[in-house]
């Protein structure tokens, strides 16, 4: 495991450079305020700052300038903090340095620990990409008044800063495994680029706690982000699944991987969503009815994802969309008329029968042979009760046993059929249901769409929203999370988050590069916490300590209904979880 991430480092660094060169960033549509920035000092302003806040671009900071700061973690864990850098003047190129991790002080009497190298950190600018105020589904409306967050964590970690500029920084801190528990020491370096001169020097202390986090293929949590493999190889030119196109892909699944996801996304017959995305999806198994009538079907492409995607790190559960598609049809080759052939149909028709017996027969014996019946599962999207009973049925006529996913709403009539059932949020299980669901290996998770104005996962969402969804699921026994997009681009995705039917941001959570997002990184933070949660209770629990235990979740509590307001928001919350876990 250690092996696999150290190669997404070194991916990040020599991989793809079209994608990596430096990319302007987008303007700020609001006008900056002359008088504040007058007020400054005319240099470099630099300061530790808060994640739990998107800092304006033309506007200075409001905080206190802090040059020494601490934070807590686990072995294993990795970290995000943010700085700013600020300033009246157009700067010099600035450059961003961390240094090696020195003990400074040790837990349980040890005395001796490694220094950590500084290899185990990154410091990266933070760019701005345009957002604006819609939280909704539907088209997305026209006049209203874009503005820039600071979202995607860029590949450079040099830049100048313009006048009357504000630019955050955000470190990536991964927690080696064997490190020994205790207080270490770095420093945060800001240098002019040309002559590696310190302009400014921020303090770190990393506070590492006498526990481990499980590696992310073995956590508890259930992660699901579909994905979409084919906006990489339309964003980069080059053929869907070629060589380059598994090439290109590979740093994205890698850092998907990372966070602990479990499932591999597969598409059986053209496009199951309509026209909710900007790449359309291609089959990954080529269907043909031949001259003859009988059906054939070629699963190279199919087969090559997954085991290009157990190669990432993901493989524990392979979810095929899709039996009932949006707009019901389904695409195949045609031998007789020599061309792709739309069958337009129903869940309830003699020929959407046939059609799928004949293909589920083929594609279960082909499962088997492989060794992926057993964690293969056909997928649907937000279907209704009629349409996945529909399907059901004709699965378990054809092949018995076959296993079933949905996304969508709660139906009691689905609780004991389906083995991945993914209700939305703000609806619930109950607690016979869960239990049964449990003692099947089943899992039952909560997703979030355009529907939730908050919490989210859009770019106008306030950044500690995306750690408070996986602390929601928990709070609400679900066993994770599921979100429809990771990495669903327009043509745009680095300088602007709208889209035509969606919120901001709601089609994907990642940049081209790949380059990480704070929201991307404040999730993952999330699902640590909600391990951390898990790992707390069962030892609290054994040991009988009902005092911490409650206390523990009390806090976990506070997430259970979902609902944020000024003045209980998600960073309240988040914040008070994290030191009691951590502290």
């Amino acid at each position: 495991m250690k092996n696999r991430f150290f190669c997404v480092v070194l991916s990040l660094c020599f991989f793809a450079p079209s994608i990596y060169a430096q990319y302007k960033s987008t303007q700020d549509y609001r006008e900056a305020d002359d008088e504040q920035w007058a007020q400054l000092e005319r240099r470099l302003h630099a300061s530790w700052a808060s994640r739990d806040v998107h800092y304006g671009k033309t506007t200075v900071p409001q905080l206190q300038l802090k040059s020494d700061t601490v934070v807590y973690a686990w072995r294993g864990e990795r970290v995000g903090v943010e700085a700013v850098l600020f300033s009246p003047v157009t700067t010099e190129k600035l450059a961003l340095r961390l240094s090696d991790w020195t003990p400074t002080r040790l837990l349980g009497g040890q005395n001796f620990a490694k220094t950590i190298p500084a290899t185990q950190g990154t410091a990266r600018f933070l760019r701005y990409v345009l957002t604006d105020e819609f939280k909704s589904c539907g088209k997305h409306p026209d006049g209203l008044t874009p503005y820039s967050v600071p979202d995607v964590i860029d590949l450079e970690n040099t830049m100048a800063v313009e006048a009357r500029t504000t630019y955050p920084v955000w470190l990536t801190l991964e927690i080696p495994r064997d490190a020994a528990a205790g207080e270490y020491t770095l420093f945060l370096d800001v240098q002019n680029a040309e002559n590696q001169a310190v302009v400014s020097r921020l303090k770190l202390r990393v506070n590492i706690v006498d526990r481990t986090l499980p590696t992310p293929e073995n956590q508890a949590f259930h992660l699901d982000f579909w994905q979409q493999p084919y906006s990489v190889s339309r964003y980069e030119g080059v053929e869907r699944w070629s060589d380059r196109h598994f090439e290109l892909l590979r740093p994205y699944m890698e850092l998907l991987a990372r966070a602990g996801q479990s499932v591999v996304s597969a598409i059986l017959f053209y496009e199951p969503w309509g026209d909710q995305s900007h790449d359309k999806f291609s089959p990954m198994i080529q269907t043909t009815k031949k001259r003859n009538g009988k059906w054939a079907y070629d699963y190279t492409i199919f087969d090559r994802w997954v085991e290009f995607m157990a190669s990432c790190g993901i493989s524990k559960q392979i979810d095929c969309f899709s039996m009932v598609p949006w707009d019901m049809t389904f695409r195949y080759y045609d031998e007789a008329q020599g061309k792709d052939v739309d069958l337009k149909t129903t869940t309830s028709s003699a020929e959407y029968k046939a059609l799928w017996t004949s293909f589920l027969k083929s594609f279960a014996a082909h499962l088997k042979k492989k060794g992926w019946f057993e964690k293969t599962l056909i997928a649907m999207d937000e279907r209704g009760l009629q349409n996945m009973l529909d399907a059901y049925g004709i699965a378990q006529e054809a092949v018995p046993g076959m296993k079933m996913a949905l996304a969508g709403n709660y139906h009691k009539e689905l609780t004991d059929k389906l083995a991945d059932y993914c209700i939305a949020f703000g609806q619930s299980f109950t607690a016979d249901e869960l239990k049964m669901r449990r003692e099947k290996g089943w899992y039952s998770t909560v997703y979030t769409c355009c529907t939730e104005k908050e919490p989210n996962l859009f770019t106008n969402s306030r950044p500690a929203e995306a750690a408070y969804l996986p602390l929601y699921a928990i709070a609400n026994d679900f066993d994770g999370y599921l979100h429809w997009s990771w990495m669903n681009w327009h043509d745009t995705p680095l300088t602007d988050s709208r889209f035509r039917l969606f919120s901001p941001g709601d089609t994907y959570v990642i940049y081209p590069g790949p380059r990480s997002s704070v929201r991307w990184e404040r999730f993952i933070e999330g699902v640590e916490q909600a391990e951390k949660v898990r790992i707390l209770r069962e030892e609290y629990a054994k040991n009988g300590d009902s005092e911490a235990l409650k206390k523990l979740n009390e806090a976990v509590e506070a997430f259970k209904s979902g609902n944020l307001t000024l003045a209980e928001p998600a960073s309240k919350v988040v914040n008070q979880l994290e030191n009691i876990v951590n502290k």
